[in-house]
């Protein structure tokens, strides 16, 4: 096994050991409200597509975000009729989770992505004809997914096609920054264990890992806006802050790759 290998495997057994630490804390099953207590006696998925079973490996699920969050009803009742006043089927129109109503939903705790997304043209043509996507296209109705590089290449072709509505170079685009992300977040990992110790310089390389940080993170936030160009731009400071930071351990430069290097910056 190879060590990036030998790391991904460990990394996987570690996440699944905490996941089972956390749902084995007692007072759990009270803090996860009365929805996840009835419907993880209930057999395979809901009529939504998704039941228990996905919220429980999900991130939602991790942090306690109960059901109730985006598709009301009363967590705190045992009672089946209590629990389920109030909530609508995903087809209609006024349910927090109608496919038009999702954004909304989820921006009440990510805010920062809502207002970008609404600044998209995938946003109006969302609210227009319903055409757009919305976040549960990339992220899967738990948020258990992420949308590989191929899949959003896939995804965006339905509209981005040379018979679409839309230009076919935005998909190809996406899908390279998505690309991008995937190998300057490893790249980060990379950096940042060596800068764990305490040789010299490692003060130095955690300080500018804290800034490729926050440059990854605004790069998260205007992907959401499909601003290819500047999410490439945060990206490529992100990357001279990482490259900064194993300079300041000792090595020496990466060479320079067409890996490394973002797509040109956007068209009108």
């Amino acid at each position: 096994m190879s060590p990036l290998h030998y790391g991904v495997f460990w990394g996987v057994a570690l996440f699944a050991a905490a996941q089972l630490a956390l749902w084995s804390t007692p007072g759990w099953a009270q803090a996860r409200g009365q929805c996840a207590a009835c419907h993880e006696r209930l057999p395979g998925a809901s009529g939504a597509g998704h039941g228990f079973t996905a919220w429980r490996g999900s991130r939602h699920g991790a942090v306690g975000v109960g059901c109730e969050a985006c598709h009301g009803g009363n967590a705190s009742t045992p009672d089946r009729e209590a629990a389920h006043r109030g909530m609508r089927r995903s087809s209609d129109p006024e349910s927090p989770v109608y496919f038009r109503r999702i954004p909304d939903t989820c921006g009440r705790c990510h805010a920062a992505e809502l207002a970008y997304f609404r600044s998209s043209i995938h946003f109006a043509r969302l609210r227009s004809d319903g055409r757009g996507p919305n976040c549960v296209t990339c992220h899967g109705s738990m948020a258990t997914s992420l949308l590989a590089p191929e899949q959003v290449l896939r995804t965006c072709s339905a509209c981005h096609a040379a018979d679409g509505v839309a230009a076919p170079e935005r998909a190809r685009e996406s899908a390279q920054v998505l690309a991008l992300v995937r190998v300057e977040n490893i790249l980060y990992d990379i950096v940042a264990a060596a800068a764990e110790g305490g040789s010299s310089g490692a003060g130095r390389a955690r300080a500018l890992l804290v800034q490729a940080q926050r440059h990854l993170d605004a790069a998260a936030e205007v992907w959401h806006g499909f601003r290819v160009d500047s999410a490439s731009q945060r990206l490529g400071a992100a990357r001279e802050d990482i490259v900064a930071a194993w300079v300041a351990l000792g090595h020496r430069r990466p060479r320079e790759g067409r890996l490394g290097r973002a797509p040109g910056p956007e068209r009108p």
